[in-house]
């Protein structure tokens, strides 16, 4: 039995209240008070088992009510937690977060014990890290002997030139090794379960050796389980002679692969002249065209795919790149010439 008074018009505006309210939680203040006014001889232990509450929290209720009105029964009073760091030291964490980039949250722990002296829990600096606005992170990569800006500069000045030419053609071309492996991909999901991407034991592989035109985004290649070498690579360039031979001067933007500096490949371009290598800066994929054009190919065909067999595999890489007009729009968007300045 609770000794609290209701009087009917309490009761009335207390179930009026629930009924207008869509926050859960005052929901559960304004029941747990109607079923004490209602049911007079049940103790507030059996009415804290109905509303899921502590007998405590629903004597504060009662307490708030009783002393400051229905109005105060409205109102949150939580406070947060004082965070054990100051502004300065904050700001010191976000500095060393950001310069110093530490791979895991026990690492910023260390940290804050042994620069702070402060003890704080693995969840309660992650806590911090997000209300920082700080996130895990991936790293990107770049060649560690990048040409200076200049360098980069004058080449894609160059590489205007070169395309505005009359009577001229000009080509982005490259090596690329195709595993016949399924590669993970990032994709929207529940973190518990993410998706499980069956893999190949093969280590067989396709090696392309391909020329992307931007102009009209066509594409030539050779492809087979050879390597690439320069004998391969003279097989390419007929490929392509024999493919533009109504256009007088071709240009070939390549990098600096040692097959496309052999002295055969040199000798084979000093007697079709109609070819011009032209090659990259040294360390500085960023400015061939085609390496966009390689990240497209994976995603299409090994990212997130899976093949049983070799032998599929093979004709899957085939129909796409025998067939790349069928993704004409696609390259259209991706294949775009703006070149980024890597600097180091």
């Amino acid at each position: 039995m609770n000794d609290y008074q209701f009087t009917p018009a309490a009761i009335e505006e207390l179930i009026m209240l629930r009924n207008k309210c869509h926050e859960s939680r005052l929901k559960d203040r304004f029941l747990a008070l109607i079923l004490i006014a209602t049911m007079p001889l049940a103790p507030i232990l059996e009415i804290s088992k109905i509303i899921g509450k502590s007998t405590k929290t629903i004597e504060r209720w009662l307490e708030i009510y009783f002393t400051k009105g229905v109005e105060s029964l409205k109102q949150y009073n939580y406070k947060p937690k004082k965070s054990k760091l100051n502004f300065y030291q904050k700001n010191q964490l976000y500095i060393y977060v950001s310069f110093y980039n530490p791979r895991t949250i026990n690492e910023v722990v260390a940290y804050i014990k042994k620069q702070f002296t402060i003890d704080y829990s693995y969840d309660g600096v992650r806590t911090i890290l997000k209300k920082m606005k700080l996130k895990v992170i991936r790293s990107k990569t770049v060649p560690g002997k990048t040409p200076s800006v200049d360098v980069q500069e004058n080449f894609i000045k160059q590489y205007y030139v070169l395309k505005n030419e009359p009577n001229s053609v000009t080509l982005f071309g490259d090596g690329m090794h195709l595993l016949h492996q399924n590669l993970p991909f990032y994709c929207w999901g529940v973190p518990l379960f993410p998706p499980i991407l069956e893999t190949n034991t093969s280590r067989k592989r396709l090696n392309i050796l391909g020329a992307y035109n931007p102009k009209d985004c066509s594409f030539l290649h050779i492809t087979s389980e050879d390597n690439c070498n320069a004998e391969r690579v003279i097989e390419f360039l007929e490929l392509i002679l024999k493919t533009y031979s109504s256009i007088p001067k071709i240009n070939l933007i390549v990098d600096n692969a040692r097959y496309f500096h052999a002295s055969i490949v040199r000798e084979w371009l000093e007697n079709n002249k109609q070819i011009k290598m032209v090659y990259l800066p040294a360390y500085a994929p960023n400015l061939n065209l085609i390496e966009r054009f390689w990240k497209y190919s994976k995603n299409q065909l090994v990212r997130g795919k899976y093949y049983e067999t070799y032998k599929e595999f093979r004709v899957k890489a085939f129909q796409f790149l025998n067939n790349i007009k069928d993704h004409e729009e696609s390259l259209k968007k991706l294949m775009v010439e703006k070149f980024q300045i890597v600097r180091a």
